[in-house]
């Protein structure tokens, strides 16, 4: 599949996260599990998007890093994207090589040794490993959407009392109007834009995380 059919693909899911009209319902009858599984599957399309992206954005770098001049400010771009691409630790190891005072062969040679072993996970990984082991910056990230989609406020709801038919629609409508809301201002306004950077995917990808750690407690 083509960058931008993994791209729409991978919208697409989402995009039938967050609607519950008609036609859904015709086929559904449970809307939290509708959402939830949306949300699962996305897993297949960002796997191969965002390999795209870190392929695309790792070979540019190494040609940037062959000419004798770097064009002015790519390294800061490189670095914010790759910020959003890599775990911590590689992030820091190729951010290093990366330093404009180095020599260009050193600085070359030594992104190249960085990026030929890196690996760019998604949030199905990343929430597979057990709590203490996904790292703070990844946590930290999951936090800050849970304060922006309100989802503390929803999850306290959640537990409140038993977790009723209605309940669980109700608060399932919640999700779905605030993670929309967030994804209208993370796009832009008008028609969505066809490229989704490194930046915008690592916020849907937290967005996303933090919708299913409440979606995946009451299955």
């Amino acid at each position: 599949m083509s960058g931008g059919g993994t791209r729409l693909a991978l919208m697409a899911r989402l995009a039938e996260a967050v609607h519950w009209d008609e036609a859904v319902r015709r086929h559904e009858n449970d809307a939290w599990a509708y959402m939830r599984r949306k949300l699962s599957e996305m897993e297949a399309p960002l796997r191969a998007y965002k390999h795209e992206l870190f392929t695309d954005a790792k070979t540019r770098l190494l040609a940037d890093l062959n000419r004798p001049l770097m064009p002015p400010g790519s390294i800061e771009a490189y670095k914010e994207a790759f910020e959003s691409l890599l775990p911590i630790s590689e992030y820091a190891d190729l951010s290093f090589h990366l330093d404009p005072g180095a020599d260009r062969e050193s600085r070359r040679e030594g992104a190249a040794a960085v990026l030929a072993g890196a690996h760019s996970p998604t949030l199905f990984d990343y929430e597979a490993l057990p709590p203490e082991r996904r790292g703070r910056v990844w946590e930290k990230r999951v936090a800050a959407m849970n304060a922006r989609l309100d989802l503390d406020r929803l999850t306290q709801i959640a537990e409140r009392d038993a977790m009723t038919s209605a309940k669980r629609a109700r608060v399932a409508r919640r999700l779905r109007r605030n993670l929309a809301e967030y994804m209208t201002v993370i796009r832009g306004e008008g028609p969505l834009r066809d490229e989704i950077t490194p930046f915008m995917l690592a916020r849907i990808e937290a967005a996303v995380a933090a919708n299913l750690r409440l979606l995946n407690r009451w299955r």
